[in-house]
């Protein structure tokens, strides 16, 4: 179990008003005084949630050790009764004598249930048999990369500037970018760690960044009159404006109001060489904006709930939303007047092409995604990572936390094939990426540093040597520069394993995901427990408990 499965009242209060404070964190907007009063008040909630568990741990091994006692007295007196009746059918008429050993009775040895608990610790996960049926190669090269990420070494250096949280990044070359609530944007050069540029312009807290292909910007420099070499990105905000930026000049080029907060943007190519700036806003829309007049070329009710991902796949979109669903659209799709969603040609639509909505037992508030094939990785407001098979609605778990109250804020693939995912966990406030194999799913490292910040946003890219750099954002701008396999030099990041990590995907249905979803509602959940008669009788949770544990051992 990656948590308890019956807590008290007191700590999922905690937990609950935990994840309210940490939410406030993550806000696109500057904070009022009481809120930043809340934030405060992390570190004594947590102290308290700390004892709270600490306790609940050692009553419950002592209910766990109670369950197994009566189990086993429960299956003695079960053989004792067989073979008593055993012996009396042969005996016939004959009776025992009262000194007779009532030892002889007893089976030679009990049922070996408990047994079936080793058996299933001991089970490859399913990307373990998935490498064993591909082959020697398969399974030699994923222990090397195994190997070669558990002695990973990385320097970490700090861009400071921001004077709030940074939710957004992008990277271009040796170049970050970051959006932060104070408004700005800052571009970063990353071998000397120095700020660039400090882009001014917004009124409200900057949500979103963009780039502009370098096949694209030729265009749209012409359109403005500066270099053919001039490189653009794009910025949303709060204050429901998408800006266009010149990054060799430093400044904006075009101003486009969306009359609603921009939650989410990416600029999409289309089938005919032009090219498309998308937006999610607050109220669920996807709408398509033509960067050379700034014009509006399509606006869809999405989502019933703000769009808080956009990501493009070849030809396809994906956008995820804070009310759970995913929803898959087709660029450039032309189709005659009057066949399904799109508007007519010539316009550069985008059709919706399936819809995955949410499901309480699937999908919680979505907080990024990255597309693979016909899988798609989500990070949501609860622990594991998500693994939609988005043409077949089919999802499937992949833990990420060690404990079963944590949020997953990003998801992302690497230049290489990996997946890269954040974790933090709500109960003790620490916070660490984890390290995943594509496209079995193979757990690699958990990396991180004493007193890690939240990671709110992420991006990377390779060196040129192939090295990875990454870079996190949220109350700190981080960049992770992974060292040479040669260097001497010492790492500031601790690459660690965690055992619980190391399962396959529970898939969506099975009886594991019920007893984790029943895990995940139990944190969620603040109604009273009922007391239950006391005395030699469990409560009611306790039996479920018991029950529970048997169907542990007995798996």
């Amino acid at each position: 179990m990656s948590g308890s499965l019956f807590l008290s009242p007191e700590v999922r209060k905690l937990r609950k008003k935990l994840r309210q404070i940490e939410n406030l964190e993550a806000l696109p907007r500057g904070l009022t005084c009481e809120e930043v009063d809340k934030l405060a008040r992390r570190a004594v909630l947590r102290t308290r949630l700390a004892d709270l568990l600490k306790q609940q741990s050692l009553v419950e091994n002592q209910q766990e050790e109670q369950c197994v006692v009566g189990y086993l007295e429960e299956e003695v007196e079960q053989c004792i009764v067989g073979e008593s009746s055993k012996e009396k059918e042969s005996e016939g008429p004959m009776k025992r004598g009262h000194g007779e050993d009532i030892t002889r009775v007893l089976p030679q040895e009990l049922p070996d249930r408990p047994s079936g608990l080793v058996q299933a610790m001991s089970k490859d996960s399913p990307a373990d048999k998935k490498r064993k049926t591909e082959g020697p190669a398969t399974v030699s090269g994923f222990k090397t990369l195994k190997g070669s990420w558990e002695g990973a070494r990385f320097r970490l250096r700090l861009l400071e500037g921001h004077c709030d949280i940074i939710t957004c990044i992008t990277v271009v070359d040796d170049y970050v970018i970051s959006g932060s609530r104070d408004t700005t944007v800052k571009v970063w050069h990353v071998p000397t760690a120095s700020e660039e540029r400090n882009l001014g312009g917004h009124t409200g807290g900057v949500t979103c960044l963009g780039l502009v292909p370098q096949e694209h910007s030729v265009a749209l420099a012409e359109s403005v009159s500066l270099d053919r070499a001039e490189r653009f990105v794009l910025s949303g905000s709060v204050d429901s404006a998408i800006i266009i930026w010149a990054l060799n000049r430093g400044c904006s080029v075009r101003n486009i109001y969306t009359y609603s907060s921009v939650t989410a943007l990416h600029f999409i190519a289309t089938a005919r060489g032009g090219g498309r700036i998308v937006t999610g806003s607050e109220g669920g829309k996807v709408e398509l904006w033509d960067p050379l007049t700034g014009q509006s070329c399509q606006s869809i009710r999405a989502h019933k709930d703000a769009v808080t991902t956009l990501q493009p796949h070849g030809p396809l979109l994906f956008s995820g939303s804070a009310d759970g669903s995913v929803k898959v659209w087709e660029v450039d799709r032309e189709r005659e007047a009057g066949g399904g969603d799109c508007v007519p040609p010539g316009s550069s639509p985008i059709c919706l092409l399936r819809s995955c909505d949410s499901d309480p037992s699937s999908l919680a508030l979505i907080r990024s995604l990255t597309p693979r094939g016909e899988k798609v990785y989500i990070g949501t407001d609860h622990s594991n990572i998500h693994k939609l098979d988005w043409r077949t609605g089919a999802v499937s778990k992949l833990a990420n936390h060690s404990s079963g109250s944590g949020v997953t804020d990003c998801v992302w693939q690497t230049g290489d094939g990996l997946l890269l995912t954040s974790s933090f966990d709500l109960d003790t406030g620490e916070s660490s990426l984890n390290l995943r194999s594509l496209p079995d799913d193979g757990y690699l490292a958990t990396l991180s540093w004493p007193d890690a910040p939240r990671f709110l946003c992420l991006s990377s890219w390779l060196t040129g040597s192939g090295g990875h750099r990454w870079v996190t954002g949220g109350r700190s701008l981080t960049v992770w520069e992974q060292l040479p396999a040669n260097s001497r030099e010492r790492s500031d990041v601790t690459v660690r394993r965690i055992a619980s990590l190391e399962r396959g995907p529970v898939e969506s249905g099975s009886e594991e995901e019920s007893e984790e979803e029943e895990e995940e509602e139990e944190g969620e959940d603040i109604s009273q427990d009922s007391e239950g008669p006391k005395g030699p009788h469990l409560r009611e949770a306790d039996q479920a408990k018991c029950l529970f544990f048997y169907r542990s051992v007995a798996r």
